[in-house]
């Protein structure tokens, strides 16, 4: 499968490799608290108004292969997503999907884990990235993707096959199941977008199209209304008496 590393992409990359290193160093080495700051945590979001979170949990990861994964998958999927829908459409959706699966992270754990739920974080970009592979899916699904990197698959079969993995994570790994949930958050809301999307531009379609058929039926009574009056008035004229001088 060709890789087109496009400009957005490019960005993400950059972006998220950069902060996976400054958020490692800084807590590993000096002490900080990235993950505490910048990762998506209850307690912090709801109690302590840091509503930045939302946004910068997906440019944090849990460790290397954490990140490598998604990466991995942005530069597969992203470029020709990106090179289709344009910088502007793609990075919309890209955040709508994170932001989706952060917003489920949170009410999930509120609901279900309340106080004990608070203080779990949660980091990645991979609620965006199930995103971008269900569009990947319903727009290219006869693309093969290597599934486990060994076993070729259509991409279409790909994506259900990892929505079934994550739902079964989600139902029998306890608390841990819950960004598993996350994930299929991202799914749900990139499936949601396209298919509103596709729904809208057909209700535009339609509502244009009978826009265009009343301006025409308007016109074509118009243009009878004026035959029935020049009509009338060429009969009048040659009804007028005449006078002979």
């Amino acid at each position: 499968m060709p890789i087109r590393l496009t400009k957005a992409v490019k960005a993400l990359l950059i972006l998220c490799f950069a902060a996976f290193i400054l958020q490692h160093t800084g807590d590993q080495f000096f002490g900080t608290n990235f993950l505490g700051w910048f990762g998506l945590v209850p307690h912090g979001f709801v109690f302590e108004y840091r509503f930045w979170q939302i946004i910068t949990y997906a440019f944090l990861h849990g460790d290397v292969m954490h990140l490598f994964l998604n990466l991995m998958m942005l530069v597969f999927i992203g470029g020709e997503l990106e090179a289709v829908w344009g910088t502007a459409r793609f990075l919309r959706f890209y955040f709508f999907c994170s932001l989706s699966a952060g917003v489920l992270y949170l009410l999930l754990q509120l609901l279900i884990w309340g106080e004990s739920g608070l203080q779990t974080p949660m980091v990645g970009a991979s609620g965006a990235i199930y995103g971008l592979l269900m569009a990947y899916g319903l727009l290219f699904g006869e693309r093969v993707l290597l599934f486990m990197m060994l076993f070729p698959m259509k991409a279409k079969h790909f994506v259900w096959v990892l929505a079934a993995i994550e739902f079964m994570t989600t139902v029998y790994s306890g608390r841990g199941g819950l960004a598993s949930a996350a994930h299929l958050g991202g799914m749900v809301a990139g499936f949601g977008a396209l298919w509103g999307g596709a729904a809208w531009k057909v209700f535009r379609k339609h509502r244009e199209q009978a826009r265009e058929a009343s301006k025409r039926e308007k016109k074509r009574k118009a243009a009878e209304h004026l035959r029935l009056v020049v009509s009338n008035e060429e009969k009048d004229e040659n009804e007028r008496p005449k006078t002979w001088h």
